[in-house]
């Protein structure tokens, strides 16, 4: 064989054993399942969500004594029937009221971010029915509401390549159709703007998250908005 042809046959030899290699590996990540991407035990069985079933019964709902308007913890004893913490007290909120399934930390927070910065969408999807029997338990829910997630600012979306509230907002969307099908929802993702990037709000009080948001955002289409009721998520 001349050396031009064996010199062919040598590449196509070279391609053939990567092409194989690589077959193995997609071979051996199926037939193997993932660890758990958030407390690291192997998983039982395979799934298009990396995470245990007991990590996602490590995430019971938000208990004890909470702002009827805001939903914080109040960290004091509230006689009162609709109790109020001292920030909605002094200076009552623009909106109604804030559910929220639990507190941004442990599991709950490992979860949030899988979705924001690791890409893996499928958390949405859960978290999204955790939020929406949430939002089922606000007293007198309208009817008609229009479903807005809060955005990103331009440059982090553009960064990110998607907005992780919007994916909940879908989900949630999606939940609260099947459970309440008398309700009529929109969702409307462009009827926020973000103007200015702001401080992470993890770890920032009730007045300092307030204070970090006035001004970031604003309504480009305001008659679009006007007399409706609104589901804001984030």
């Amino acid at each position: 064989m001349p050396p031009s042809q064996t010199s062919a046959w040598r590449a196509i030899v070279r391609v053939l054993r990567s092409t194989a290699a690589g077959a193995l590996d997609s071979m051996t990540s199926v037939v193997f399942p993932a660890d758990c991407r958030v407390c690291g035990l192997p998983l039982s069985g395979f799934s298009l969500l990396p995470v245990c079933d007991s990590c996602w019964n490590e995430l019971p709902a938000q208990s004890g004594a909470l702002c009827t308007r805001c939903g914080e913890s109040l960290h004091f004893e509230a006689p009162e029937t609709e109790p109020l913490c001292r920030v909605c007290s002094s200076a009552p909120p623009p909106f109604e009221r804030a559910v929220a399934h639990g507190v941004y930390c442990g599991t709950l927070r490992a979860l949030i971010h899988l979705l924001k910065y690791e890409e893996v969408e499928p958390v949405a999807r859960r978290l999204g029915v955790l939020l929406a029997g949430q939002v089922l338990t606000i007293p007198d829910l309208p009817q008609n509401l229009l479903v807005i997630p809060v955005p990103l600012f331009a440059r982090k979306r553009r960064q990110r390549g998607f907005n992780q509230s919007d994916l909940l907002a879908r989900s949630a969307v999606a939940v609260l159709r099947s459970r309440r099908p008398e309700m009529h929802l929109k969702l409307l993702p462009g009827a926020l703007i973000r103007r200015r990037a702001t401080e992470s709000q993890a770890g920032l009080s009730p007045h300092q998250r307030r204070t970090n948001l006035r001004g970031a955002f604003f309504v480009p289409r305001p008659a679009q908005l006007a007399g409706m009721d609104v589901l804001l998520i984030d």
